[in-house]
């Protein structure tokens, strides 16, 4: 079992990425933007394009390039309405709503909303709109008592206790509980000012999302190299967080916090399509549109040793690219019947403390094991990695995102009078990029060079040389 001790946090321009480890192994890696297209978890004003009975849906200008859809069954929410009840019956065109995001648009489908909000802070969550969806009995004693515990606090509010409540005492849950309904009224009143669709700019900062997202119970330490994320940090961590006793480390402000702690070389490693098992073997992932294929290559080792030792580091590697849909991977074959309920066994073990929900199927008699993760957002590869631009998309390089958060990164680091982008860099970010790069480039003299490598950018001084 994975024990996260270690957050890492990096100012990547767009918002923050936080990186999560067990002593130097990377566990996971989790994005939370302030500007762009990032649509889960985030709030919108919503008006209602289209009502589309027969897919029992209403599709939704949050003001972004593609509707987003709401399903009848998130639609009740918002109309005040217990039962489930048809799509025209709960929201018509032309209606403006305060939705919140559940799921990132991919592909040719665009992002998915909720009138189901939920204002969620580090102990608890609080549905302003008070009803709550169906749900079973509580599961195993320490469930139990924090549902009465909440039940106890907040009686008929709305509020579900978290699991790291266990930790705090009861006024730190009633002054949690007086933010989130502070945040409510901002966000209610900007909602109701604004004209347009759009991404309510009142949220919460980034860098709460992301330590909410990431908290664990074994945390020890969290790690900054940014001046304004270290105060931001912690303000957090000596005020909301003081319970849970978490240390700040304030690495060097002029070097990135990755590039500092060792997590952007272990990046490296784990995007790549050959991945070095330990003790020898090694994976090779290959996603493709349809699925993930993992191949298990033993190096001469014996078949159940490197199969259990495969079975860790997809695990890892899954959780850490965020990988979902349909996994397939030939494990090299055991012939062993109780061989194959081990590694069974040890791939339940190795997933038990993975965020989505994973189920996996029995080995068959080739050896090939399918596993299905649920999709959450953007898979890691496409975040930061790209087909490469000369050689036909046979290879990987770095996105041009990626390139654009190494810029706005040295920026920040170092005074520049300057800069030199390569064309297709300053496309992206005159386009898809313009809300992070235009208040950095106010103040820069920007020339697009031709003569640069894709993707490829040079800061310069005031008399033009090199910064």
């Amino acid at each position: 079992m994975a024990r996260v001790n270690r957050l890492v946090i990096e100012a990547t321009g767009f918002g923050v990425r936080g990186a999560l480890l067990d002593g130097d192994r990377l566990i996971e890696v989790q994005d939370v933007d302030a500007v762009g297209e990032q649509v889960a978890e985030s709030f919108f004003l919503g008006r209602v394009s289209a009502v589309d009975r027969q897919l029992n849906a209403a599709f939704l200008d949050i003001g972004l390039d593609r509707p987003a859809m709401l399903a009848a069954k998130d639609a009740r929410f918002g109309a005040g309405v217990a039962e489930r009840l048809p799509i025209g019956r709960l929201v018509r065109e032309g209606e403006r709503l305060l939705v919140q995001g559940v799921r990132e648009a991919a592909e040719d489908k665009g992002a998915r909303v909720t009138t189901d909000l939920k204002l969620l802070g580090f102990h608890l969550l609080w549905r302003p709109h008070g009803l709550a969806p169906e749900t079973g009995p509580a599961r195993g004693a320490e469930r139990e008592a924090l549902r009465l515990r909440g039940e106890t606090l907040f009686h008929g509010r709305g509020v579900t206790l978290r699991r790291h409540a266990a930790r705090v005492e009861d006024s730190v849950l009633r002054a949690e509980l007086e933010r989130l309904e502070a945040r409510w009224r901002a966000l209610r009143a900007e909602a109701e000012a604004r004209r347009r669709p759009g991404r309510l700019a009142v949220d919460e900062h980034p860098l709460e999302r992301l330590l909410r997202n990431l908290l664990d119970p074994e945390l020890r330490r969290v790690e900054v190299a940014d001046p304004e994320l270290a105060a931001r940090a912690r303000a957090l961590l000596e005020g909301p967080l003081a319970a849970h006793g978490i240390e700040l480390v304030r690495l060097d402000p002029k070097e990135s916090a990755f590039a500092q702690t060792g997590v952007e070389g272990e990046l490296e490693r784990a995007l790549g399509r050959e991945i070095a098992l330990p003790g020898g073997g090694r994976l090779i992932v290959e996603p493709t549109a349809a699925l993930v294929a993992i191949d298990v290559d033993g190096g001469g080792r014996a078949p159940l040793e490197v199969d259990l030792a495969a079975a860790a580091e997809i695990a890892r590697i899954l959780r850490l690219r965020n990988l979902g849909g349909t996994i397939v991977v030939d494990f090299v074959d055991l012939l062993d019947r109780r061989e194959r309920q081990r590694l069974e066994q040890a791939l339940a073990k190795a997933f038990r403390d993975d965020p989505a929900p994973v189920q996996i199927h029995p080995m068959t008699a080739s050896g090939l094991v399918e596993i299905g993760r649920a999709r959450r957002g953007r898979p890691l590869d496409q975040l930061l990695l790209r087909p490469c631009p000369a050689c036909a998309g046979s290879g990987r390089v770095r996105s041009l995102r990626a390139a654009a958060e190494a810029l706005l990164g040295a920026l920040r680091r170092r005074p520049a009078a300057g800069v030199r982008l390569a064309p297709d860099l300053a496309r992206w970010l005159e386009g898809e990029g313009a809300e992070a790069w235009r208040p950095a480039a106010a103040a820069l003299a920007v020339r697009v060079d031709p003569t640069l490598e894709p993707g490829a950018f040079l800061l310069e001084g005031s008399d033009g040389r090199p910064a």
